[in-house]
Formats: structure tokens, C-alpha cells, sequence
């Protein structure tokens, strides 16, 4: 019986799960797409999926970072232009180098987040934007697990493996791992270690000199989607998913 429950209460979490993350995605490509840049650094890109279609007609000088081999190979193949190194450290960047730095769901797998952000401040041209999609640590799903005594569902990403919820949909399966257990990357790729509030986001960018325009979350899980659009309005930090975007002054 009590499986029974655990399986329903995550199909029932799945779709909502789905649209929140898309919802946050998308928000992100949007937003990059509209300024319009003429240079644009994709940290974590990953196979570098994203970004190209809607680029293709446009000249943008496309830079991607990703610490696993074979998703950087795809990446450059797709019109980027890779390279790789740890997140936690410097960028091998120059100064004012880009219009727009584009990060989606990564900065949570980086331990130095105030040295991230700062990189992201250091490399954008005067005037220019980052944007960042992540999850939201005081999510009312994570606020459920945390009562219950389990690991946040946020942070059930642990080198490799997801553990410490067992209503998680994943839980107890490995997680991919595109590089070896001792390679550099391995945190970044294969766990979440440093998730932040909505509030926190905030004050970490505006730390560093960033004007932060707009930092709220979306996707109210466990509720279906129509119901968190309309309460989203009114509850502005208890979504899974937050979005930031700040601005360098000019």
C-alpha cells in the first residue's frame, strides 16, 4: 500500500515536474534570443541543444562550456566554440569578452557560487546581461521534504547517485556519469551541491555589482500547472524552478 502511495504521488509530480523545468528553460532562451547579442557564453552547455536553432539565422559568436568529453565534442559540432575547466575556479576569459552569459541548471553544481557569479561579472561587456535558470531550495516541495526528515529532492543529486528521499522518482538509481569518479568535473556533472533561495540568488549577484532586474521562481510543485501559474503571482519564492536576470552597469 504504501508503494502504492509513493508511485502515485510521483506520477503525479512528473508532469508538473516537466512543465516547470521547460517553463524555466524557455524563459531563459527567450530572453537571450530578445537582446539580440552579438556574443554569447553558454556555461554548461552541455551537447549544446539549445542555444543554435535559434541562432541559426543570426551572426552570434557562440562560446560553450562543458566538462564531459563526448557532449563538448557534439556541442562544437553544432557551432560552438568549447572549451573546459572547473567552474569553481577562473575563467580563461577576457575581460568585458560578452554580451550575454546563459546558464541553465548548473550553477547548482558549483561549490564557489560568489566566484561564478563574480566570472560571469568579470567576462560580460558593460551594459550586458546573465542569466541564470536553477532550482530553488525553499521550494514548497523541498519545504515537504525537509519536514518529512528527507534530503531536499534539490539536492538528492549525490556524486552520482540519488539518495536520502525515498519519494524521489529517481530514487536509489545512478545518475550518468560522463566522466570518471577522480576527474575534476566529477561534482559538477554528477550532483547538486550548492542550491540556492530565491533571495539569496539575488543578493549573491547584487554582491558582486550586478543589477539584478528580475529573481522569482516558477513551477509550484506538486501542483498542476494551471493552479502554480495563478498562485506563482502571489507565492513568488515557492516554486522548484528560479530564474534570475541582472544587468552590468554600462
Amino acid at each position: 500500500m504504501a508503494n502504492f502511495i509513493v508511485k502515485f504521488l510521483q506520477n503525479s509530480v512528473a508532469r508538473s515536474h516537466r512543465l516547470g523545468i521547460e517553463r524555466c528553460r524557455d524563459w531563459a532562451v527567450e530572453l537571450a534570443v530578445s537582446l539580440n547579442p552579438g556574443s554569447i557564453l553558454d556555461v554548461g552547455c552541455g551537447d549544446g541543444r539549445l542555444l543554435p536553432p535559434y541562432f541559426k539565422d543570426k551572426l552570434v559568436d557562440l562560446h560553450g562550456v562543458e566538462g564531459a568529453p563526448a557532449r563538448k565534442a557534439v556541442a562544437e559540432q553544432r557551432g560552438f566554440k568549447m572549451t573546459s575547466f572547473d567552474l569553481n575556479g577562473r575563467w580563461p576569459y577576457e575581460d568585458n569578452q560578452f554580451e550575454v552569459v546563459f546558464s541553465n541548471q548548473v550553477i547548482e553544481h558549483v561549490h564557489n557560487c560568489r566566484l561564478f557569479a563574480a566570472e560571469a561579472y568579470r567576462v560580460l561587456k558593460p551594459g550586458g546581461t546573465v542569466i541564470i535558470a536553477t532550482e530553488n531550495l525553499c521550494s514548497l516541495l523541498n519545504w515537504f521534504a525537509l519536514t518529512l526528515g528527507y534530503t531536499p529532492f534539490s539536492l538528492m543529486q549525490t556524486c552520482g547517485r540519488f539518495l536520502g528521499n525515498p519519494l524521489g522518482l529517481h530514487y536509489n538509481e545512478p545518475l550518468p556519469e560522463y566522466v570518471p569518479l577522480d576527474h575534476p568535473a566529477f561534482s559538477g556533472v554528477s550532483g547538486h551541491v550548492r542550491v540556492l533561495t530565491v533571495r539569496q540568488a539575488r543578493e549573491l549577484f547584487q554582491l558582486v555589482g550586478f543589477r539584478v532586474q528580475e529573481a522569482r521562481s516558477v513551477g509550484i510543485l506538486p501542483l498542476p500547472d494551471g493552479l502554480s501559474r495563478v498562485l506563482e503571482r502571489v507565492v513568488k519564492h515557492r516554486g522548484h524552478y528560479l530564474k534570475l536576470r541582472g544587468r552590468k552597469p554600462p
